[in-house]
């Protein structure tokens, strides 16, 4: 790790990085690695008052909190609230009545009709519910639009932010989608209890971790709104590194986006803050089966191949056309792959054994926090940087070249 050490060192003081933080762990005891760099935020003039990052920074992890909203569910149905196989009439009847988007008419009125298959709890955790995200398809920039809402979701609730209608048929394809944000809703159906009430019980008491280093509710939380890290913008670009100025070679900059640290209805696709270091111990939890989050059973289903074949092609070429989107940084697009229940799946080894292997289980978030669970090696790790845009080519450099290293360090004897 000393070369990486020197690497991310470096890209700190010359400013190509603001902050990063590194954890892996392996079964064996060989790879132990905690690693912080830089700071948490540009918001001072003055380098010095600048805080540092730490592994314990809480962030707004975005789309990693879909692992952990997915855990929820399945602990749902380990405890007889809810089937993987059942439809959603009960829990969402709200995504059980959507029908599919087929084209608008000549009066610009959308044309729909039913799905050929209902919505079951399982495509929502694969992303093969039908529901996508707006932003990479023109069909539903349209429909938002004959709605009369924002194309992006600047609302704080699930109904104004993801009510419209499925683009294929449940279980016959991918994308990208708020299936997980609905799930937040589903778990307090199911359960009884609020989103936050759920987490905490079923993840963070069980595990030791401490609301005020996971939760939805940031504002209740003035220890983690003190500590949180402030979000960091290479450039003018906003969302992802194919935007105008995104190449790598902005300057960073402190913005103040709420999105950061506004509490919305609690999403469960994104709306988790927590701390690398608190997230850790949830993939430690899986990664060792220790059973104190799921049981042997239900962890294999993260696991294990939850797509069709015909589905796993929507994947397929859902990577290929949004090159930008692809959630599965930094494994190259080439790579076959598959969704489970809780992620996505790489099924071919990345570079023989010596990086990510068959059946590796990993995801992302927006603000360049990428995580992966590797059953086979026996390892997993997260690198957080915290910094937009998305799939920013220098975090994912630098956050490539320590995932690597952690690996290697499983072949020395």
């Amino acid at each position: 790790m000393e070369e990486v050490d020197k690497t991310f060192r470096e890209a700190v003081a010359d400013g190509r990085i603001h902050g990063a933080v590194l954890l892996a762990k392996d079964l064996t005891g060989k790879v132990d690695i905690s690693r912080s760099y830089g700071v948490r935020s540009l918001r001072e003039e003055d380098p010095a008052k600048r805080p540092p990052m730490t592994a314990d920074t809480p962030m707004r992890v975005a789309s990693c909190s879909k692992f952990l909203t997915s855990i929820m569910v399945l602990q749902c149905v380990e405890q007889g609230l809810a089937t993987i196989d059942e439809s959603l009439e009960r829990l969402l009847p709200e995504v059980a009545g959507l029908k599919v988007l087929t084209g608008f008419d000549e009066a610009g009125n959308p044309i729909e009709r039913e799905p050929k298959s209902p919505v079951l709890v399982k495509h929502m955790l694969s992303h093969s519910s039908g529901l996508c995200y707006t932003l990479t398809y023109p069909l539903l920039h349209q429909y938002r639009k004959w709605q009369g809402l924002a194309l992006e979701q600047d609302y704080d609730n699930l109904d104004q932010n993801f009510t419209y209608p499925l683009l294929f048929d449940p279980g016959t394809s991918w994308a990208y989608g708020p299936s997980l944000d609905w799930c937040s809703r589903l778990i307090e159906r199911a359960s009884g209890l609020s989103a936050e009430e759920f987490l905490q019980k079923n993840i963070v008491e069980p595990l030791g971790i401490g609301s005020d280093n996971m939760t939805f509710e940031l504002q209740k939380h003035p220890n983690t709104q003190a500590r949180r890290a402030d979000m960091t913008f290479r450039g003018d670009a906003t969302f992802t590194a194919q935007s105008k100025d995104a190449s790598g070679t902005g300057k960073l900059q402190y913005r103040d986006e709420s999105y950061w640290y506004k509490d919305i209805q609690p999403h469960g696709g994104q709306g988790i803050y927590t701390s690398p270091e608190a997230y850790m111990k949830v993939m430690w939890s899986i990664l060792s089966n220790d059973g104190k989050l799921l049981k042997p059973e239900t962890r294999e289903l993260l696991f294990k191949r939850a797509l069709t074949p015909e589905a796993e092609r929507g994947f397929d070429e859902y990577c290929e056309q949004f090159r930008a989107f692809v959630p599965g940084v930094p494994v190259p697009v080439e790579i076959k792959h598959s969704h489970s229940l809780g992620g996505m799946l790489t099924l071919e080894n990345c570079d023989g054994d010596r990086w990510r292997r068959e059946g590796n289980l990993s995801w992302s978030g927006l603000p360049n926090i990428i995580w992966n669970i590797d059953d086979k090696a026996g390892i997993c790790a997260i690198w957080a940087f915290h910094l937009k845009p998305w799939g920013d080519p220098i975090c994912i450099e630098l956050g490539t070249k320590f995932e690597k290293a952690a690996f290697l360090m499983l072949k020395e004897s």
